[in-house]
């Protein structure tokens, strides 16, 4: 429908955040940008002045960013700085922004709460870490009132937002082999909660469910994975490290399908998009396979650079973000 240029993300991973009348995007450089999603009208550019290294997340209301030097920037909706805080590592996934609160998680793997307001910090959690771990952008997802974190180590674990306390946690998987790198089972990618379920993948482990209230393992399968999952009306869709796509069932983990013709393409977390799977890849495709039995039905080029980001739902269309800093919105055809 419309595209934006508001410059590269400079290999950060960058996305879009997406409210109801506003979607707010950034580049490596420190450009953020609010765009019109009805038009692709730019409402308003601000500078941040430093480099922009994780973003975007906003609840519609605080629009925050992380930077290479580990701090957080807030931001009002009209694009006026309302807070700067420090962490105690650089950042790379976006702030998780809602509850009140915009949370974040360093390369150290703490994850600091502040209060969305006044940026004062609310509590820090951190656990014990393996010696070797992927550098990737695991991000973290609300349930209820707390927020679900992807570890290292295999480890998913729910953080009460009032005071950082551990709630419950979950074995994605457990790490195996002799050495370090054998040992390699992190979280990586997008948590997904729907309902009272909370999904989450590891890499050289495990695709797992479980209850988002109590943390109760409802089913795994094994997986090594590549991106983030997804949690559609009846199906949970993840992609391996060879980046085929896979779909299971939600309510008990079986097999539905599984699309490899888009191998070796590194594609982003899944997104169902009315009755397809969206997913991007590094040559800039966004790729639609049918949620019934994983058939390519559709795929549009939206620049030549890398999709990384995980496609977003704006109404009946998909929001997605290049390294090149392309923003656009793409409708399905009739």
């Amino acid at each position: 429908r419309w595209s934006v240029s508001i410059g590269a993300a400079r290999g950060a991973l960058l996305q879009p955040a997406v409210a109801e009348n506003a979607i707010y995007a950034a580049s490596g450089d420190g450009e953020l940008v609010r765009i019109a999603p009805e038009t692709g009208g730019v409402v308003w550019r601000v500078d941040a002045g430093t480099a922009i290294s994780a973003g975007v997340g906003s609840d519609g209301l605080t629009v925050a960013v992380g930077t290479p030097r580990g701090e957080v920037l807030a931001y009002d909706v009209e694009g006026k700085l309302r807070w700067r805080a420090q962490v105690s590592s650089d950042v790379t996934a976006p702030p998780l922004v809602g509850r009140g609160v915009v949370v974040v998680r360093s390369t150290d793997h703490r994850v600091t709460a502040f209060e969305a307001d006044s940026g004062k910090r609310r509590w820090t959690y951190q656990r014990q870490q393996p010696p070797l771990s992927l550098r990737v952008g695991t991000e973290m997802a609300f349930a209820g009132d707390n927020v679900v974190v992807g570890f290292p180590g295999g480890r998913l674990v729910a953080v009460a937002l009032a005071n950082g306390a551990a709630r419950w946690e979950v074995a994605v998987s457990e790490p195996k082999g002799t050495t370090e790198v054998e040992r390699l089972a992190d979280v990586v990618g997008a948590v997904a909660v729907a309902a009272r379920d909370v999904c989450a993948a590891s890499f050289q482990g495990r695709i797992v469910c479980a209850d988002a209230v109590n943390g109760n393992l409802r089913w795994a399968r094994e997986l090594s994975a590549g991106a983030g999952v997804a949690i559609g009306e009846s199906q949970v869709y993840a992609v391996d490290v060879r980046a085929s796509v896979l779909a299971f069932t939600r309510d008990a983990g079986a097999s539905v399908w599984k699309n490899d013709q888009l191998a070796h393409r590194e594609l982003t977390t899944p997104a169902e998009f009315r009755r397809a799977v969206a997913v991007g890849d590094l040559a800039g495709y966004v790729h639609l396979l049918s949620v019934a039995d994983g058939a390519l039905v559709g795929r549009l080029r939206v620049d030549s650079s890398a999709i990384v980001a995980r496609p977003q739902r704006w109404a009946d269309a998909l929001v997605v973000q290049t390294q090149d800093g392309t923003v656009a919105l793409l409708s399905a055809a009739p």
